[in-house]
């Protein structure tokens, strides 16, 4: 896919665009010095303060938040990693053996709530550091409940469900020298909570 669509969220077939396959996580250092000092330069963290919009619904969901010209420097901050329930937006929920939605809305089974589906928008203003530039880069998200699409600098870049594991791409395509802008969408519930539901407290 070129583009995401929104609605592909209720597709139980859709689980992955341009997600890279999943490998061993062994880290790696440049020298035994490196290792024994637990410094790893070809790492580098996003971790801490992005910002953030929240949406009740898809349908409320923003559009072309990703793209450069639509600034979210004002947006509210959150910090990442981090559960918005936790944060200030939606409610911690524990369900054991009914879905999270059941006596809420009517779902189709293998459809997404439609009325009360959590979204939310994520934006980090990032530069590349000089140890690290030319280099091919990806990003790891190390878990996303329920489903992740994510852009760079207005680039469709994937999209991610199975909220549990991590889910890695690949970012250099769309790197730029200077300022970049990661962007991420994070639905709360998608047709993949069909078959992901336990007995736990809801976090997104």
């Amino acid at each position: 896919m070129t583009a995401f669509d929104i609605q592909k969220i209720n597709d139980l077939s859709f689980f992955a665009d341009n997600r890279l396959p999943a490998h061993s996580d062994h880290h790696a250092y440049p020298t035994r010095q490196a290792t024994l000092a637990g410094e790893d330069p070809f790492r580098h963290s996003l971790n801490g303060l992005w910002k953030f919009a929240y949406a009740d619904s898809p349908a409320e969901a923003m559009t072309g938040f990703e793209q450069l010209d639509y600034d979210c420097h004002e947006w509210s901050d959150i910090r990442v990693p981090g559960s918005i329930q936790t944060q200030g937006y939606d409610h911690p929920q524990y369900v054991n053996v009914q879905y999270p939605w059941d006596g809420k809305e009517m779902v189709q089974p293998g459809q997404a709530p439609q009325r009360f589906n959590p979204v939310g928008h994520y934006v980090s203003y990032f530069s590349v550091p000089e140890h690290l530039a030319g280099k091919p880069l990806c990003i790891s998200f190390q878990g996303v409940e329920s489903a992740l699409a994510l852009w760079l600098n207005g680039h469709y870049v994937g999209y991610s469900t199975d909220g549990f594991t991590p889910a890695e791409f690949d970012l250099t395509p769309y790197l730029t020298t200077g300022e970049n802008k990661l962007a991420v969408q994070v639905f709360k519930w998608t047709a993949a909570s069909w078959v992901e539901d336990q007995d736990f407290f809801r976090f997104s």
